[in-house]
C-alpha cells in the first residue's frame, strides 16, 4: 500500500468511525473486463446505508489528466470501463487536494 492509499485508509477509517460504512478492504476484488484484461480497484468499502450498496475506489497521488502518465491513463480507462459494465456498483476516482486548494481528497464519481 504506497502512502497516499494509507491516507485514503485513514479517511475510510473515520467514514467507518461516523458508520457511514460498514467495512473496507484494500484491493479485495478483481474485475475481469475482457480476455486477459483485469482491474483492481485500490479499496472496496461496504456502505451503512443498504439502499447505497459497495463502492470501490481508484486512488492516485495526483489529479488524473488526459496528458498524464500512461499508467494512470491505463487505471482511468479500466476504472470507467468498470463502472460501465458493473453499474450495481459506485465507482470513484480519488487524489489528495493541494494544500492550497483546501486539501483533503477530491472524490469523483465514475458517471456511467
Amino acid at each position: 500500500m504506497s502512502k497516499t492509499e494509507e491516507r485514503f485508509a485513514e479517511l475510510l477509517n473515520e467514514y467507518a468511525r461516523d458508520k457511514q460504512i460498514v467495512s473496507y478492504a484494500f484491493e479485495p476484488v478483481t474485475f475481469k473486463l475482457a480476455e486477459g484484461v483485469r482491474y483492481t480497484p485500490d479499496f472496496m468499502a461496504v456502505f451503512a446505508d443498504p439502499t447505497r450498496g459497495v463502492a470501490f475506489y481508484e486512488i492516485k497521488a495526483s489529479e488524473f489528466h488526459a496528458s498524464g502518465k500512461s499508467n494512470q491513463m491505463n487505471s482511468l480507462t479500466k476504472l470507467k470501463v468498470c463502472a460501465r459494465t458493473f453499474p450495481q456498483f459506485y465507482f470513484f476516482k480519488c487524489y489528495p487536494r493541494k494544500k492550497s486548494e483546501g486539501g483533503a481528497w477530491m472524490i469523483e464519481p465514475i458517471k456511467v
